[in-house]
Formats: structure tokens, C-alpha cells, sequence
């Protein structure tokens, strides 16, 4: 079983979130006896979709949208993403409870899920036009992300993908 897991990430926080579901997604179908190929990528680096069983794209929330990497691929492979499952997540500098029905793909019919995860906001990787922004928005700093919401969301696409592993 293929697995593509993409990301777009503006400062490196969702990359990471992209690596722990490679990890964990590997781990977690090994246990349930799948001898996976996870290949986690950023988002801009993918050329196709095709030849994956299975997706797995996110991308960070910056100024309440999808980067334009993530975006891209969709727009450019929305027909192979359509023939295959799809698990869609979102990260920003916000706690997974805050509203974000403003996203493009939250409801996105075609997509397994989309997940938030709490993001991570740390003005020293920021630039200055970036901090003033966060600043004027009162956004929190801090890391947001949540290495067991991770896990368990990892450990669901594991279970859908082990009760259908001929998709």
C-alpha cells in the first residue's frame, strides 16, 4: 500500500505534523499486519498523485487559507484525488476548537476528512511584517499542535485503510 502524505507549510510547524502521520501512519499498519510505503513530501515537490493508494494532504492556515502549494495540487490533480481516499488536514496558529468554516476544502465532498490541528506561532521565525500582523491580531503565541490528536487521527486513517485494503 502507497501512501502520499503531502504538506504546505509556511514556517516548517506543518511539515512536522505531515512527518508525525508518516510515522505513525507506517507504525500503525504495520501493527494491523499492511506493510505500507509512506512517502511524506512537501506539497510542491509531488508532480502526481498517481500511483498512491491513498492521500493524506494538509497545509497551514495563513491568513485564513490554504498556501498556494496545497491548492495547487488539488486544482492540478482533483480528478486522480477524486479515485482514491483522501484525508485533508489544516494547522494554524489556532486552538483545533476555533472556527474555521471560512476554509475552502473543510466540506469538500470528496475527501474521506478534514481535520484541524492547533497550529504553532513563534515570532522568532517570523518576519517583520509577519510579527506586526500577528501583533495587530493579538494572535497567541505557542505551540498548538497536539502529538495525541495526531495520533488518534492517524490511527482512524489506519483503520479505514485496514478495513479496505484492496481500494
Amino acid at each position: 500500500m502507497r501512501i502520499l502524505i503531502a504538506t504546505a507549510s509556511k514556517h516548517g510547524s506543518t511539515a512536522e505534523i505531515g512527518e508525525q502521520l508518516g510515522r505513525a501512519i507506517t507504525s500503525g499498519l504495520r501493527a494491523r499486519n499492511i506493510e505500507p510505503q509512506v512517502d511524506v513530501k512537501k506539497a510542491h515537490d509531488v508532480h502526481s498523485v498517481d500511483g498512491y493508494d491513498a492521500v493524506v494532504l494538509g497545509s497551514a492556515i495563513y491568513l485564513g487559507k490554504w498556501l498556494k502549494d496545497a491548492t495547487r495540487l488539488v486544482d492540478r490533480d482533483l480528478d486522480a484525488l477524486q479515485k482514491r481516499p483522501v484525508w485533508l488536514f489544516s494547522s494554524g496558529p489556532i486552538t483545533p476548537g476555533d472556527n474555521a468554516d471560512n476554509l475552502k476544502w473543510i466540506n469538500t465532498p470528496w475527501a474521506v476528512e478534514h481535520h484541524m490541528f492547533g497550529g504553532k506561532l513563534d515570532p522568532s521565525v517570523l518576519s517583520f511584517t509577519e510579527r506586526i500582523a500577528t501583533r495587530a491580531a493579538k494572535a497567541t503565541e505557542g505551540d498548538f499542535r497536539s502529538p495525541d490528536d495526531i495520533a488518534a487521527w492517524a490511527d482512524s486513517i489506519c483503520s479505514t485503510l485496514a478495513a479496505h485494503p484492496d481500494r
